[in-house]
């Protein structure tokens, strides 16, 4: 049987045509459902091996992706956790994450083997995914469950912490998109503002500092082509202004910090029913500008809430915290004594607000950020001046550090293998006595200490060296694409394993190959001259 040049034709547009929707589909399917999304992957892959088939090209694929020094370089990123499995003891995790890093070596054999991408076949796929985000975002605050200032409850289908990343991608698809109609342009620019209007509801202090760092970066770059008044003044005020955003912060959060003054507290005070009030004067947490642990009735607090609610006061609220923490930090958020009076004047609301873990009974007067950033400070106060850790997420961060590093020191040159890190993680807890409860007990939360750790100070380096090196022989730094995405991935790895997870694995290594390997090719002259920030206008 012989094949017609025209059947080849066909069945090339057939399987170009699939790989660019499977492409597609990969970024539609990343803030939905992981299912979907591992079966878009298997298409693409699929579609790659049955075209080399078809063409009978298979082993020249294979010989392109696997002698380029670029692909070759950024598949060994898999190729060492793979090796890393040589000296762990626990094959079954270390096989678990080989497994999440499996789309590293899928885009990036793929897209590395294939044509690049045409402008009109990767506007679409770029488009398509940002505009997916935010319609993730939609169905979650339609789908919503729990309070509004539970941030968590926002994101439905992902991480909140993966889906902040995807909205900050979002915005700079939609502001570095200049094709289509005008009325298409302008949905995107009110696109960029819902996005930022979400990631400020979902109260991601990481997506404002990912946010601002692209401004910054593009600012930097965009004056530097101007006159040495603007390039100066712009310059300036890009040094200038985090210098004042922490001097904000520090003077914020030391205000935090004041105890409170017991020369306006009356001897020997007693409640309505005759309980004496206690006044925790080296406690310096404070809601609404209340100190919280302050004329606290306990007995007379247990006493009443047990007529106002099924829920034992000395069990746990929705989300994890001690009910009668909870209920004393809403009190004081209203200026009220925490007694019997202060608890006869909140409504069946504020009960069932307390018991839902709402700690603070002003919440819609802060925005996202603002709220969050008061938790922030609130778990900085408990772990300074009680050692608290347990259910506060940056105090636990700080645990995980601490454990994280004392574990990388002890295997700094070739880490404990790629499996082992949760186990070191569990013994080093046991070993150190640590405060956190077994249920918090967990990994490093910072993929560079992750790398250290698992693989040493060796592998550490040359995952880095992976991420950055088929990047700039590529000249993918010079694409304000790949460079905003090289800072959102960047700072992410900062806060959490964003790679081992495989939400963020996926992440990391479409939009890493897509950018680098697939994306238009830029003649010598556009290479030179893409360094523009991708502003709306």
């Amino acid at each position: 049987m012989t094949t017609s040049s025209s059947d080849l034709l066909r069945g090339r547009d057939v399987f170009r045509v699939v790989h660019v929707s499977a492409l597609a589909l990969c970024a539609i399917m990343l803030p939905w459902s992981k299912a979907l999304l591992s079966l878009a992957q298997m298409l693409l892959v699929v579609n790659w091996l049955a075209e080399g088939v078809v063409r009978k090209d298979l082993k020249v694929r294979f010989r392109r992706v696997f002698t380029q020094g670029p692909s070759l370089i950024f598949i060994g990123f898999f190729a060492l956790h793979v090796l890393g499995l040589l000296w762990t003891s626990d094959i079954k995790w270390g096989a678990d994450l080989v497994r999440i890093l499996l789309p590293v070596l899928a885009f990036g054999a793929v897209l590395s083997g294939s044509k690049r991408l045409d402008p009109s076949e990767f506007r679409p796929i770029l488009l398509l995914g940002a505009w997916s985000v935010v319609a993730s975002t939609v169905v979650s605050l339609i789908m919503r469950h729990g309070q509004m200032d539970d941030y968590r409850s926002l994101s439905v289908f992902i991480s909140h912490i993966r889906l902040a990343l995807l909205l900050c991608l979002a915005i700079v698809v939609f502001l570095w998109d200049r094709g289509g109609p005008r009325w298409f342009r302008l949905a995107g620019y009110a696109a960029v503002l819902w996005c930022v209007f979400f990631i400020d509801r979902l109260g991601s202090i990481q997506g404002y500092i990912i946010l601002a760092c692209m401004a910054a970066v593009f600012a930097w770059r965009w004056c530097g082509g101007r006159g040495a008044f603007a390039r100066w003044s712009v310059r300036g005020a890009l040094v200038l202004l985090p210098v004042l955003a922490l001097v904000v912060g520090w003077s914020e959060a030391s205000g935090r910090y004041r105890l409170p003054d017991p020369t306006i507290i009356p001897k020997f005070e007693r409640t309505a029913g005759g309980e004496y009030y206690q006044h925790d004067l080296t406690n310096p947490q404070m809601e609404n500008g209340h100190h919280v642990w302050m004329y606290v009735a306990m007995h007379e607090l247990k006493r009443g809430w047990e007529r106002r609610s099924e829920r034992s006061l000395d069990g746990m609220d929705d989300k994890g915290h001690p009910i009668w923490s909870t209920l004393v930090r809403y009190m004081a958020s209203k200026g009220l004594r925490k007694d019997s009076v202060g608890l006869m004047t909140l409504d069946e609301a504020d009960i069932r607000a307390v018991e839902q873990g709402v700690s603070n009974a002003q919440p819609g007067r802060f925005s996202g950020l603002s709220a969050r950033f008061d938790e922030v400070l609130f778990e900085l106060q408990q772990y300074h001046a009680m050692g608290a850790v347990d259910g506060h997420s940056v105090a636990m961060r700080i645990e995980y550090l601490r454990t994280g590093l004392r574990i990388a020191r002890a295997n700094w040159l070739f880490g404990v293998g790629t499996g082992d890190t949760e186990l070191m993680f569990q013994r080093e807890y046991e070993r150190s006595g640590t405060k956190l409860s077994p249920q918090w007990r967990r990994r490093a939360h910072n993929q560079y200490l992750t790398l250290w750790i698992g693989l040493g100070v060796l592998g550490l380096l040359w995952s880095l060296f992976t991420w950055w090196w088929p990047a700039r022989v590529m000249h993918a730094w010079q694409d304000p694409l790949f460079i905003a995405f090289a800072i959102i991935f960047g700072i992410s790895c900062l806060t959490d394993d964003t790679i081992e997870t495989q939400v963020g694995a996926t992440f990391f290594a479409l939009y890493y190959a897509l950018f680098v390997f697939a994306a238009p090719r830029l003649t010598a002259m556009e290479a030179r001259t893409r360094v523009q920030p991708p502003v709306a206008g």
